[in-house]
Order: structure tokens, then C-alpha cells, then sequence
């Protein structure tokens, strides 16, 4: 009981911070919906648009579909009124944990450490099972052993290059907590900022970001679409409760989700325009290559591979819970699963 008490008395801490830290946000986000006096109509009908917020954690090109979903009209369309907020991975998942946010992106390996925690947060959607990352390094470093004694770059801990960064010095044999120094940078392209300035001397980058510091003159020290195992990056996350108390709002999203998969891959010119828009990256080549690489790998229908989720359990070794749990318990497949049986997907494609 008393355990209970102290958990609900810590889910209302969160929540009286996230909401506070949300409302400080409201409408700051580059896509996010400015307030308006009179609630938003829908193109399709006169009916109102259903307010819907949605975090995303970085700015990376991973993050796209639902930027281009936003520009492009396809939330409107489903008749949602959709706010893209920008925040770091933990202050996505507090939110979502909250119930400040219904939908998060990319809150990869927060989604499973939470819900080994007793959280109902779920995957309800992916579309990339393979890290498009480069493992950057100043020149001076040859191979990973010079890594010891030197400061590696990660966004926040517990985030996905945190995650891929000590998996890759583990490969390499080297203490991620002894052998180097972990810096805390918040964003990707400060990575490269860091890189530059010396701050670090190395770090895992994902697209365009790495393109742009490779152009910079340092040095690929491996790549990590080369990684045999499967790694889910580019993930929606959601919870349970969500899914079931808001199901037809959850399907309007993953319909405009899905809308802006098909047209990331048949529009090129308008991606790359929008991922220069919020990623703020003036490189047009960068960002092209970085396009053309997410397209060549995306998954067209973005269902959460289990191997993914295996690979992510294998990494949380200190959870004890993580050794013996069913990689089905993270997975929603729901929404995609109704869309397809309904035609939807067919359709699209």
C-alpha cells in the first residue's frame, strides 16, 4: 500500500511539472498551432478539428513524417488539429507519462525502460529498424582504443545515441563509464558544434547532422547502418490508455501518419524543403543525401519489428525485469493492423 501511495504521489509530481513546463511551451515549437479564438475547421467538413499534441525529441531527419504530415495538410485533413512540440526525450516521456502529451516520436528506448517500470507506454509505430548514424571523430583518433581518456558526445542520457554510443564502445571493449567521458550536448547539431569547438572528440550523429560534420573534415569511425542487429529508431510511442479511451483520434493520426510515409517517398522536392524548414539546415546537398538515405530505408508500413525491441532489452542489463520480458508487451500494432484490414493501406499504395 505504501508503495502504491508513493507512486501515485510521484505521477502527481510529474504531472503538476510537465503541465506547468507545457503550458510554458504552448505554441513556442516550430510546427506548433498557434492559439486561435475560435476552434479550427476542418478542410473536409465544418466540423471542428480535435485539438492533438504531439512531442517529438530531436531535430533529426528520422523526425520528418509528422513535420511533413504537418506542412502538408494530412492532420487537418483527418480532421485533427495537431501541436508538434519540441522537446528532450525525458521531458517527452514525463509528458506523455502525464497525459500532457498523447503522442511522442522517437522516445526509443525511454518508450521500454518506462514500461518495464510500470508505465503502459507502447510502440505504436516505427520506420526504421536499421540506426542511420555515424560514429564521428575528430582526425587525430584512428581506430576506438584512442578513445580512452577522451570525451564522447551524446544528446541526453537515456536518448537513442546515448544508447548506440555504449553499445558501440562495449563492442569496442571499452568502458562507456571508466574509459571515456559521456557529454551531455541536448542537441544533434550541437554534436557537430561540439566537434568543432573541441568540446568532444567524438560522437554518434544521425542524419543530416553527420553528413555535415564529415564535410567538416572529421573522420566516420564507423557507420552504423553496418550494425547486424536489428535497432527501431524514428519510433511513435504512445500509451494504452491513450489507444483505447481516444482510439478514433489515434487512428485519424496514424492515418496522417501514414499519408505523410507515402508522401516523403513520392514528394522529394517538398521533403527536403521541409526538413531545411525545421531542421534549419541550409546544406541543400546534406540534406538531400540524408533524404535519399531515409528513403531508401524506410518501412512504407511501419510496424515495430520485435527483434528491435529484443535489442533494446539486451541493452537495459542493470533492469532486471528487462532479462525475462516478452518484447510483445512494448508493441501496439492495433492501429496499423484495423487500417489494413479496412483497405486503407492497399489504398495508399
Amino acid at each position: 500500500m505504501g508503495s502504491r501511495c508513493k507512486r501515485l504521489a510521484y505521477v502527481l509530481a510529474i504531472s503538476l511539472f510537465v503541465a506547468g513546463l507545457i503550458s510554458g511551451l504552448e505554441g513556442v515549437g516550430r510546427g506548433a498551432t498557434p492559439q486561435k479564438a475560435e476552434p479550427a475547421k476542418s478542410p473536409a467538413s465544418r466540423d471542428p478539428l480535435v485539438p492533438l499534441r504531439v512531442a517529438y525529441s530531436a531535430i533529426t531527419v528520422n523526425q520528418a513524417i509528422p513535420w511533413i504530415a504537418y506542412d502538408a495538410g494530412l492532420f487537418k485533413k483527418n480532421g485533427l488539429d495537431v501541436q508538434l512540440i519540441h522537446a528532450s526525450s525525458i521531458t517527452a516521456m514525463q509528458a506523455l507519462l502525464a497525459g500532457e502529451v498523447s503522442i511522442g516520436q522517437s522516445l526509443t528506448d525511454a518508450c521500454v525502460t518506462a514500461n518495464l517500470n510500470g508505465a503502459d507506454t507502447v510502440f505504436i509505430a516505427s520506420i526504421l529498424d536499421k540506426p542511420l548514424y555515424s560514429f564521428v571523430a575528430n582526425p587525430k583518433i584512428k581506430t576506438p582504443q584512442d578513445l580512452k581518456g577522451k570525451r564522447v558526445g551524446i544528446t541526453r542520457f537515456g536518448s537513442t545515441p546515448d544508447a548506440l554510443t555504449r553499445a558501440l564502445l562495449k563492442m569496442w571493449g571499452l568502458d562507456p563509464l571508466t574509459d571515456v567521458t559521456l557529454v551531455q550536448l541536448n542537441e544533434m547539431g550541437l554534436l557537430v558544434n561540439g566537434l568543432v569547438n573541441e568540446v568532444i572528440d567524438a560522437a554518434a550523429i544521425s542524419i543530416p547532422s553527420n553528413f555535415r560534420a564529415k564535410n567538416l573534415g572529421f573522420v566516420e569511425l564507423f557507420d552504423l547502418t553496418r550494425i547486424t542487429r536489428t535497432y527501431i529508431t524514428g519510433a511513435v510511442v504512445s500509451t494504452k490508455r491513450f489507444i483505447d479511451q481516444r482510439r478514433d483520434i489515434a487512428k485519424r493520426f496514424m492515418k496522417a501518419y501514414l499519408e505523410g510515409i507515402k508522401k516523403y517517398l513520392d514528394d522529394e522536392e517538398f521533403s527536403i524543403r521541409v526538413i531545411q524548414k525545421w531542421t534549419r539546415m541550409k546544406n541543400r546537398d546534406e540534406v538531400k543525401d540524408a533524404y535519399a538515405l531515409q528513403a531508401r530505408n524506410i518501412l512504407k508500413i511501419p510496424r515495430t519489428p520485435l527483434e528491435g525491441v529484443k535489442t533494446i532489452l539486451d541493452g537495459l542489463e542493470k533492469i532486471p525485469a528487462a532479462k525475462t520480458a516478452d518484447p510483445r508487451r512494448f508493441v501496439d500494432m492495433s492501429l496499423i493492423d484495423e487500417l489494413e484490414k479496412e483497405g486503407f493501406l492497399k489504398a495508399l499504395y
